[in-house]
């Protein structure tokens, strides 16, 4: 029986938000590659410290490791990445979660649950960057 992870969703808060979705809603498509940049530069923190955590014994899963971009489904979603793995590395999933014979070894999760205000401070200093209320 195969394991899922879960996902943890990021809430973040900036002061004065109705400002700054007034401002994004008049900056129109720019906005959406504001965003994107912003979603991206958060997503590397998490890949950089999963890159920093994965168990390392041949170094092909931590080389195999990237960002992809999701496909959104859903229009009030404007950018969303992930880390994944690229190849043939098939053992992404047994190390992070574990099978019935090896214990967990994760660095995902980890590397998530670490850096999540680091990466919520990121995307927001990102956003309020490119309105121009910060330098």
């Amino acid at each position: 029986m195969a394991k899922r992870a879960r996902v943890r969703k990021l809430k973040t808060h900036i002061e004065g938000m109705d400002e700054v979705i007034k401002q994004m809603e008049e900056m129109g498509d720019a906005a959406t590659e504001v965003l994107d940049k912003a979603s991206k530069a958060g997503a590397d923190i998490v890949l950089f410290e999963a890159k920093q955590r994965v168990p390392v014994d041949t170094g092909r899963l931590k080389e195999s490791l990237i960002l992809k971009k999701s496909k959104l489904k859903k229009a009030h979603i404007k950018s969303q990445y992930y880390v994944t793995k690229k190849g043939r590395v098939k053992y992404f999933a047994p190390v992070e979660l574990g099978t019935s014979k090896m214990k967990a070894q994760p660095f995902l999760r980890p590397a998530v649950d670490k850096n999540m205000r680091k990466v919520a401070r990121t995307i927001n200093e990102e956003i309020l960057q490119a309105i121009g209320r910060i330098k």
